[in-house]
Parts: C-alpha cells; sequence; structure tokens
C-alpha cells in the first residue's frame, strides 16, 4: 500500500491521524497477527453485495482489544513501566491490556463488574493479572481510575486515548492492505476507540469510502449524540453485547473523531445480534461473541445502501464461553 501522507488529515487529527496509525503498525509488528480477510459467499449472495469478514477474532488474544494497549503500552517510560498500569473492563480490554503487560514484563491492574463472562475472566488470570471486581462496569471505571491516581500506575482507557486508538487503526491499514477496493466497512461501536482508529485510517487513505458504525440498540449513546448534535444524557438498557453497552464519559476523546469519520450510526436488537452469532457459526464455523457479531447483524438485513458493493465487516471478538454461548443460541431460537 502506498500513501502520501500530506494533505490525509481529518478534521480530529490533532488526536489521531495517519501518521500515528502508521507509527502504530510498526510498533505492533511482531507482537499481533495481520488477521485475515476472508470473503463470505453466502454473506454475500444474502445481502447482494461482496462481502468480506475481518477476522479480529482470530487475534492472538481472541479479539482486537490488544492492539491499542499494546501500542499505549510501548509509548511508556521505564519508570511507568516500573509502576504498572490499570484498567476497567467487561473483559476484551482487560485480556488484551493484561496480555501487552506480560508481553512487556509489566504489572497490570485490571477492574471489572462481577458479571463478567468467567471465560475472560480465566484468560486473565492466565496473563497473571491482578484483579478486583465490582458491582458494574462503572464502578470499575471509576476505582481504576481511583487507583491509578493513588498509586501512581497509568491509567489505559479502553477507548479514550489517542495511543489506543491508533493501534486500532492498524486494523484499517490491514483492510485496504488486503482489498484496496474497499468501498464500505461495518464497524462496531462501543467506547468508539474501534471505528475512530479504523475510520481515521480508511478516510486519509480514500476520503470517499464509508465507515458504518453499528451500536447495541439498547446502549445508543453515538446515535443519540449524532441526532442532536452534541453529547447529552442517554437512556441505557442492558445489553448482551457488554462490550458495546454502558456509560461513555461526554468528555471521550472519541466524539469528534466519529463526529468527523463515521458516514452512519445503526443500532441491532438483542435478537438480530443473537442471529449473527448463529449466523457465523453455521456458514463460517467461527465462534463470536455477541460484541464481535453486531457488525454482522447490519449485513443479515441486506441494506438496499450495500447493494452491488465492495464491504467489509469487522468481526471484533469470540471471546464468550461455551455455555453462554449455547444459552444464547437457545434464546436466539425462541425467538
Amino acid at each position: 500500500m502506498s500513501i502520501h501522507h500530506e494533505g490525509l488529515r481529518t478534521n480530529a487529527a490533532s488526536i489521531t491521524n495517519l501518521r500515528d496509525v502508521l507509527k502504530a503498525r510498526g510498533h505492533l509488528r511482531g507482537y499481533i497477527r495481520h488477521t485475515p480477510l476472508e470473503h463470505s459467499y453466502e454473506l454475500s449472495r444474502h445481502a447482494g453485495a461482496d462481502v468480506y469478514l475481518k477476522l479480529e477474532n482470530l487475534q492472538v488474544t481472541g479479539s482486537f482489544k490488544v492492539r491499542g494497549p499494546l501500542n499505549r503500552l510501548l509509548s511508556l517510560t521505564n519508570e511507568e513501566r516500573e509502576r504498572g498500569v490499570v484498567g476497567a473492563t467487561a473483559g476484551n480490554h482487560g485480556i488484551g491490556l493484561s496480555y501487552a503487560a506480560k508481553q512487556l514484563g509489566m504489572r497490570a491492574h485490571i477492574y471489572l463488574p462481577e458479571t463478567a463472562d468467567p471465560a475472560k475472566v480465566r484468560v486473565l488470570e492466565s496473563h497473571d493479572a491482578v484483579l478486583h471486581l465490582l458491582p458494574d462496569i462503572e464502578e470499575a471505571r471509576q476505582a481504576a481510575m481511583r487507583a491509578a491516581q493513588r498509586d501512581g500506575m497509568v491509567f489505559v482507557s479502553a477507548y479514550s486515548d489517542p495511543f489506543v486508538i491508533a493501534g486500532n487503526g492498524t486494523i484499517g491499514l490491514e483492510i485496504v492492505d488486503d482489498l484496496p477496493d474497499v468501498e464500505v466497512a461495518v464497524v462496531p461501536v462501543g467506547g468508539g476507540g474501534l471505528v475512530s482508529g479504523i475510520g481515521t485510517a480508511l478516510k486519509a487513505v480514500n476520503p470517499a469510502l464509508e465507515v458504518w458504525g453499528v451500536e447495541a440498540a439498547n446502549s445508543p449513546t453515538f446515535t443519540t449524540w449524532r441526532l442532536r448534535g452534541e453529547t447529552a444524557p442517554v437512556k441505557l438498557l442492558p445489553s448482551i453485547a457488554e462490550g458495546l453497552s454502558g456509560y461513555i464519559e461526554p468528555e471521550t476523546i472519541t466524539w469528534p473523531i466519529v463526529s468527523d469519520v463515521v458516514d452512519k450510526m445503526l443500532g441491532v436488537s438483542e435478537v438480530e445480534i443473537t442471529r449473527a452469532m448463529a449466523w457465523t457459526m453455521e456458514h463460517h464455523r467461527y465462534v463470536v461473541e455477541p460484541s464481535g457479531a453486531a457488525a454482522m447483524a447490519v449485513l443479515l438485513r441486506a441494506p438496499a445502501e450495500l447493494r452491488g458493493r465492495r464491504v467489509t465487516v469487522v468481526l471484533s471478538g469470540r471471546n464468550v464461553s461455551m455455555p453462554r454461548f449455547m444459552s444464547l443460541m437457545g434464546y436466539q431460537k425462541g425467538r
């Protein structure tokens, strides 16, 4: 891929730009996988488009969320590394952060809700993370930030960090490496760190390329903010896609980036998410977690705007316990 740097900046480039993403790719080389971009014959036929799956479910930690934290940790000073890092997570961010910390010989303190998927907790334990359980994810986030301030550790946000966003943007570079004529990228959205990074990279390479963000309909923060043109309180409901749900602080740095690089925001229901999980297993034999299936759910609607176009769908992660996966498949079947 040949990229001319000059002039390729989004309006939010003061936060993260293409140069930052290119630097991140160099830093991450040797630590992570360039994940496959797999053509989906069945989904292409169903949607009337030429559809490719970006398989971040095959990343070294089972999720894209190792890219950002690793890029962040590689930016730390030796003194900061010695003090350790802290993060709050529903699961995958903690897995990525603790994996990155272990690779670099650092200690990671992970704060997470008591309801976290047991499969994710087991992986965290295997990475030698120090675990702290709180009643919910927002309490975990607040406790993690207090601990970082108290003990002089670096708090690594799952999304509101320019190094994390740049690390996530390396997915966008891989997409255009493997599919230079891609026209639309459909990306799951929680705190906005993934779509901010991918969107920044893709729009820099080709400003005409469309980026669609997909939220859990039960947690429509960015959809609501975009409609209002500003941050505002949002009514949130629980979602099976815990990685895409929960409170997002209005001061997050992802908000101006999402406003700049995302062309369309969509919400998917709980039933649509489980249907997408089942589809992915049936037609591709991949286990994906609820958050990882959200973008697939949009393609299963067969949107008319995508007919005849070349589309990439990001499957962002696979980290779900088998009992929970089977339970969710029963939920889907019952609908």
